[in-house]
């Protein structure tokens, strides 16, 4: 079981830093080739959609790593897998007829009647994000990471290719979100049939016993799911509601955490049914060791691309999206200090013994907090206020979630993550951080290069002094994990 971890994490974090990189490169190229008109309205669509599938959904997609986890032969996986895609695929096609009714209230919400046009995207979208999300934890609990690379590389070069045929026959908008939604169809469509190769065979069916244990597993982190994603889109929906829609994009651009969680959610999509097993088997120390090294690692990497992106946040957003997104500068460096939370997932114990209610509550606690800091910020600090109200009730949920483990595992609070291993790193990262800082202030790089390029290049030399720093420790977690 522990060979397969580190190897299958490199794979899995190939696939997304491939996908995310990819991703990038769109946001980079739709930046540039649409107007803040056209690509703040196709933020506003995908904000609307991020939303409402959590809401419609009812957790369903977390239980599949349990669930396939804990399944002890085959029969069930094909049996569980069976009624899971049947539910989600009922459930994400109501949710488009839902979202197809509302057009007209989200065009009056947004004041946006670009969006009428684009009710087919609001329709078919749900559905092939569901069901293209669901193929990551599958294959990676069938250990078939090499599948899920290839598969994601293919969709994102797509999706990348359309951008350059739009702009290149100058096709428009319209066209393009066309293109974008047939490329999503076809790879949604390619995932029944390789979740039918790879399980033996999978049927429209509905157990009403394997669904009732799916949605009692599934409710409750579904609706921490709800109350976790409007909390993370609230800071946008209040930037919608007060500024036009010009404004949304440059804050959407801002608020757009990088690519760099890659590493965390890969190691948590590996470490998740380890853990299930080794916890099904009362093993919790060896279980909340195995979490602590694999965050550690994790840690080591998204403190470094944080902090680097904090420190040369102006060069960064031009060199992605253009001059024209400038004033969301200090929104871009509050995400930086975001992406630190990043570094693990604070409800992964409660998720593998089952305790979701308590992922539940420390949602609640944490969007009751966001929404008052959001409406006071937003007056306070304006602009940038809800991106700060955002990361403290980020802060609070982690701190509530940790508590909740403690109390579930009956282990002390200061002996679920490595925290002084965390400092560390921090201070490490913190010092490095500072002086790249005022290097880039008084060594005239920029005298023989852009400053685009000044910072990449001083940003090369961080890292390759960073990765001498910190090798010691990074092949000290690389040996745990094989």
């Amino acid at each position: 079981m522990k060979s397969s971890i580190a190897s299958d994490t490199v794979k899995l974090t190939t696939s997304k830093i491939i996908t995310m990189l990819i991703s990038l490169i769109a946001t980079m190229l739709l930046s540039r080739f649409r107007t803040l008109e056209e690509y703040g309205t196709y933020s506003q669509l995908l904000l609307v959609i991020n939303i409402i599938i959590p809401v419609l959904m009812f957790g369903l997609p977390n239980s599949v790593n349990f669930f396939l986890s804990r399944s002890e032969t085959e029969n069930e996986k094909r049996e569980f897998l069976s009624v899971y895609y049947t539910l989600s695929t009922i459930l994400s096609v109501f949710m488009g007829v839902v979202l197809v009714i509302l057009t007209p209230f989200i065009v009056n919400q947004f004041k946006n009647p670009l969006i009428i046009n684009f009710g087919y995207v609001l329709a078919i979208l749900p559905w092939a994000k569901i069901i293209q999300e669901s193929i990551n934890n599958v294959l990676v609990v069938y250990h078939e990471t090499t599948k899920l690379l290839i598969y994601k590389a293919l969709n994102g070069i797509l999706l990348l290719l359309i951008i350059f045929i739009t702009q290149m026959f100058g096709l428009g908008f319209s066209k393009y979100m066309l293109l974008f939604i047939i490329i999503q169809t076809i790879f949604a469509l390619y995932v029944y049939i390789i979740v039918k190769r790879i399980s033996g065979g999978i049927n429209v069916r509905i157990d009403l016993n394997v669904a009732k244990q799916i949605f009692i597993f599934a409710i409750p982190i579904g609706l921490a799911n709800i109350v976790a994603t409007i909390n993370t889109q609230l800071d946008k929906l209040i930037i919608g509601k007060i500024f036009n829609t010009e404004q949304l994009a440059i804050y959407t651009n801002a608020a757009r955490e990088m690519p760099v969680m890659v590493i965390s959610s890969s190691l948590i999509a590996i470490l998740m049914p380890q853990l299930v097993l080794l916890l099904k088997d009362d093993k919790k120390d060896v279980a909340i060791d195995l979490w602590g090294d694999a965050s550690n690692l994790s840690y080591i990497f998204i403190c470094f691309f944080a902090i680097g992106l904090f420190v040369f946040a102006p060069d960064v957003i031009t060199l992605l999206y253009s001059e024209k997104y400038l004033p969301g500068v200090s929104v871009f460096r509050v995400y930086c200090l975001v992406l630190l939370l990043r570094f693990t997932y604070f409800g992964m114990i409660l998720n593998c013994i089952g305790k979701t209610k308590y992922i539940l509550y420390s949602s609640i606690i944490s969007i009751i907090l966001n929404i008052i800091l959001n409406i006071f910020f937003s007056k306070l600090f304006g602009f940038i206020g809800p991106s700060i109200a955002t990361l403290i009730s980020l802060i609070v949920v982690a701190t509530v979630l940790l508590s909740y483990t403690s109390k579930n595992l009956i282990i002390p609070f200061h002996k679920l993550l490595k925290y002084k291993e965390l400092f560390y790193i921090t201070l490490i990262n913190i010092a490095m951080g500072t002086i790249f800082y005022y290097i880039k202030i008084y060594i005239p790089v920029e005298l023989f290069m852009y400053e685009e390029l000044e910072s990449v290049f001083l940003g090369c030399i961080w890292g390759g002094a960073y990765i001498i720093i910190m090798r010691k420790m990074i092949i000290k977690y690389w040996n745990i994990l094989n």
